[in-house]
């Protein structure tokens, strides 16, 4: 037998066909997806400025440990400013909390300088400074810097700590100040510097290197004497 059109539609059958979303409900979702989205954003923002703070400091601890091993290595530098081809120099990094610096290649607190630290041919003793003139990429006497990395974000070196006897053992930008880490073959040690001091009288055992966000996330690098290097 076939259905009878006109027969009367059961209540579960309207029931089935009134089924769906109301306008409040539809609100209520979009509300909840705005707020989660919320969340996720304020977080992602939180996570790539960690992120990028802990970039800083893993990228200073390998520079460090990247003169180490130049130096442990016995790196030669090409000949230039009457400087032998067959000079093996010292290398180290070149740290600062100033604004700018008097030269190109002059480390800031927004990059920091791999050099060679050149002695002259005729005696090999070398200063444990940073001395350049601008130039980087072909070291030699007065001309030391080897490689310039640059801090291409928002965050930058905000203090430079030791333990030798100056105002508060830190450097800060409203101080200003400079320090080097230095490594002579085929020591593993550090010779730490602070620019406030003479390397020849007072040598620091230690030297923590502070990075900020504009948010205030900081992360220390801390360079031992010893040669030991750790990124908290």
């Amino acid at each position: 037998m076939g259905h009878n059109i006109n027969q009367p539609v059961s209540t579960m059958a309207i029931k089935t066909l009134q089924k769906g979303f109301t306008l409040i409900e539809m609100l209520i979702v979009v509300a909840i997806f705005a707020v989660v989205a919320t969340v996720l954003l304020f977080n992602y923002s939180d996570f790539s400025t960690s992120v990028g703070v802990r970039n800083l400091a893993q990228e200073i601890g390998l520079s460090v440990r990247k003169a180490q091993s130049y130096a442990t290595s016995v790196r030669t530098i090409n000949g230039t400013s009457g400087v032998l081809s067959n000079t093996y120099p010292a290398f180290g990094i070149a740290f600062s909390v100033d604004a700018g610096a008097a030269q190109k290649y002059g480390p800031t607190k927004n990059n920091f300088d791999l050099f060679a630290d050149v002695s002259p041919s005729d005696d090999r003793i070398t200063n444990n400074m940073y001395d350049n003139n601008g130039v980087c990429g072909a070291p030699g006497q007065g001309q030391e810097c080897v490689e310039d990395f640059g801090i291409n974000t928002s965050n930058s070196i905000v203090s430079l700590c030791s333990d030798v006897p100056i105002a508060n053992s830190c450097m800060t930008p409203e101080t200003g100040g400079s320090a080097t880490v230095v490594f002579h073959r085929p020591s593993p040690d550090a010779v730490i510097c602070v620019s406030t001091i003479d390397c020849a009288l007072r040598r620091a055992s230690y030297l923590k290197i502070t990075v900020r966000s504009p948010k205030g996330l900081e992360r220390v690098v801390t360079v031992w004497n010893t040669g030991q290097i750790s990124v908290n």
